[in-house]
């Protein structure tokens, strides 16, 4: 998979790469379509320089949790950049299911 980069004002008002991520990796269950669509919640996240790791869990309406699995995204921070964008991340399909 490529790079995923961004302007600041692509962040949606967050301030760092791991706010941005965690707030991306977080939702509530919902219905869409007939479908029950389940929610996820980051347990533990840390940024480390040019990595953002997390363990995440999956859950459904009623708050039953289906799995935890770990998310491993190479970053790129430049809050001063040349051009307009100073985030980038990659994230990975996961090597197990």
């Amino acid at each position: 998979m490529g790079w995923l980069s961004m302007p600041a004002s692509s962040m949606g008002g967050h301030k760092t790469p791991k706010a941005y991520l965690d707030a991306q990796l977080t939702y509530e269950p919902r219905q869409a379509d007939d479908q029950e669509i389940n929610g996820l919640r980051v347990l533990k996240s840390v940024w480390s320089g040019k990595t953002y790791y997390a363990a995440v869990e999956s859950y459904t309406g009623v708050g039953e949790v289906l799995e935890v699995t770990a998310i491993v995204c190479l970053v790129r921070w430049n809050p001063h950049p040349a051009d307009e964008y100073i985030f980038a991340y990659k994230d990975s399909a996961p090597l197990w299911r």
